[in-house]
């Protein structure tokens, strides 16, 4: 198997390619700052400053049976996940395989996944094509009409780094602030060539077509791939981390780079949301609404719920400014998803109502959606109406990606609804 499959059954001893790859920092001279990544347009950008040398990472080959504990504090993993064999391609594995930078305990608690890795769940048909789309390069667009809820794309990523800078370095103490970032940035990419030249060459020339609106900001080419690129995974926390620091730096999140899902182009009311489901080791592109055959597929890449000005100040890494309806018409929308958004659900009319303003606002992918169509159920099954609490359960469990779908799957008939521990207290 290759490059780290815990149940190979390899023996402990023979280290060979099929194992693990791990990188153990440097010892700092000083603790390491975090300066936090920059992007615009940077003076001496992908230059070395006066005076430093590139710190030499030991890499070396590790048995992939080894528990987390035994790995030193600061080490990091190259790892294949799921595993394949050695001669591995797309053809003979046709769901793919991912190349992981990840802290041992990570790749531990994937690994520890129930029914990880499960097969793709595969759409009934490919329903998008790729096609040039004016002033942002390329997209995708429906070639057929998709209805909500429908699973449009499940693939598994190209790459899975963490989501902030992984590295330890030396800084000279005269050094500015801008000399301390493009040492890290320059560090950062070192590693992640790494990453990128374990992938297979299929995989390498769709990861270099893809956007990079990072290119003058000091990041990499590979780097600025990723920063542009790269979708969020958050199911991988192993309480590493204290909240704040994940919080503020990002730590115990990974971002992940998909060959097609990455291509899509952001709006603020987007048509389409994506879910990263662990046992299957892959992104699952779900559609947030119905959608028109040859209608352009969008993600969000930012929060929503802040205000067209706050949005577009978000958005300016990617080098370009929204032109979705909420953007165009700010004064009006503004205000509409402000109170959509906060609006208090006392009873089911005030929560049918909600359900409306934020399908107008196009924002029907987000959690608001899920937890008020949760909250109407409820208050359904308060009225003793099993029948109505049904409805509401069955459109809750229909969308995958919410973290409410699970428990609502159980009450999607009305005998169902008589077990609900909200009906039990009732009667």
């Amino acid at each position: 198997m290759k490059k780290g499959f815990l149940n190979s059954g390899k023996a402990k001893a023979k280290l060979s390619k099929d194992t693990d790859l791990i990188a153990g920092p440097p010892k700092p001279v000083r603790p390491t700052e975090h300066i936090g990544l920059r992007y615009g347009v940077v003076e001496n950008a992908g230059t070395r400053p006066e005076g430093y040398e590139t710190q030499k990472l030991v890499h070396r080959e590790i048995d992939p049976l080894a528990p987390p504990e035994v790995f030193e504090e600061g080490t990091t993993m190259y790892t294949t996940q799921p595993s394949v064999t050695m001669d591995a391609s797309p053809a003979k594995f046709p769901d793919g395989w991912t190349e992981c930078l990840l802290d041992p305990d990570v790749k531990a608690l994937i690994l520890a996944t129930p029914g990880f890795p499960s097969p793709l769940i595969r759409p009934s048909s490919c329903k998008y094509r790729l096609s040039p789309t004016p002033g942002k390069g390329h997209g995708l667009f429906s070639t057929y009409r998709i209805r909500a809820n429908d699973l449009i794309i499940c693939e598994r990523p190209l790459t899975l780094v963490p989501a902030w800078m992984r590295i330890s370095v030396r800084f000279l103490r005269e050094m500015t602030d801008q000399e301390k970032a493009q040492m890290q940035l320059y560090e950062w990419e070192q590693q992640l060539k790494v990453l990128f030249d374990r992938l297979h060459p299929d995989y390498q020339a769709a990861f270099v077509k893809l956007a990079n609106s990072h290119q003058r900001d000091g990041s990499g080419p590979i780097a600025g791939i990723m920063r542009t690129n790269g979708l969020g995974v958050k199911c991988l926390q192993t309480g590493r981390y204290p909240e704040e620091e994940q919080r503020k730096y990002r730590k115990g999140i990974y971002t992940a780079v998909c060959k097609e899902i990455s291509r899509l182009n952001h709006s603020c009311c987007p048509n389409t949301t994506w879910h990263f489901d662990l046992p299957t080791f892959s992104f699952q592109l779900f559609a947030t609404r119905d959608i028109a055959k040859d209608e352009e597929l969008t993600i969000s890449y930012i929060g929503l719920g802040e205000p067209a000005k706050d949005r577009q100040l978000a958005l300016e890494p990617y080098g370009f400014q929204c032109t979705c309806p909420a953007c165009l018409a700010p004064s009006f929308s503004d205000v509409q998803r402000a109170s959509c958004l906060s609006m208090p659900v006392p009873n089911i009319g005030d929560g049918l109502i909600k359900l409306a303003l934020i399908e107008e606002a196009g924002l029907q992918g987000g959690n608001t959606y899920s937890k008020t169509l949760k909250i109407v159920m409820e208050l359904c099954i308060g009225a003793g109406d099993a029948e109505s609490a049904s409805t509401y359960a069955k459109k809750l469990a229909n969308r995958v990606w919410s973290a409410e779908a699970n428990e609502a799957r159980a009450y999607t008939n009305p005998t169902a609804i008589h077990s609900h521990p909200l009906w039990i207290e009732r009667t």
